[in-house]
């Protein structure tokens, strides 16, 4: 299967990360973090964490007057339950898988949308706070 001039380029603009390896005893879904998410989420950080201030500005939330665990509560508050925000995280990981990537995301979007919540939250967490 020969690969996409748009998938050699979105290939091309991730970062190379030597933590994040796979071994054989590495399930797919683990392999698919290390070797699509966690590469896009660095490249998109600038991004994703913009777009999580921009929310709360426009939600009239002050989020650099909050006290750390104020961020803290914020940040977790978000994952839960403000969908909008959720789906632009989403589609600004989603729209640099690959075809074959996105492909493997549909067989099991439900658990690799929990994974890209889960190290989105600690990201922002790690980061903003």
């Amino acid at each position: 299967m020969s690969i996409s001039s748009r998938d050699q380029y979105l290939l091309q603009l991730r970062p190379e990360l030597s933590s994040a390896q796979v071994l054989d005893e590495t399930s797919a879904i683990e392999s698919f973090q290390n070797t699509a998410l966690r590469p896009i989420l660095k490249l998109q950080n600038d991004t994703l964490i913009r777009l999580f201030l921009f929310d709360l500005k426009n939600k009239k939330q002050n989020f650099n007057q909050f006290s750390n665990l104020e961020k803290q509560k914020s940040i977790s508050t978000h994952f839960k339950s403000n969908s909008p925000l959720k789906q632009q995280l989403l589609g600004a990981v989603i729209g640099l898988f690959t075809k074959e990537e996105f492909e493997f995301y549909q067989k099991d979007s439900s658990k690799i949308n929990k994974r890209i919540f889960s190290m989105l939250k600690q990201r922002f967490e790690d980061q903003l706070i």
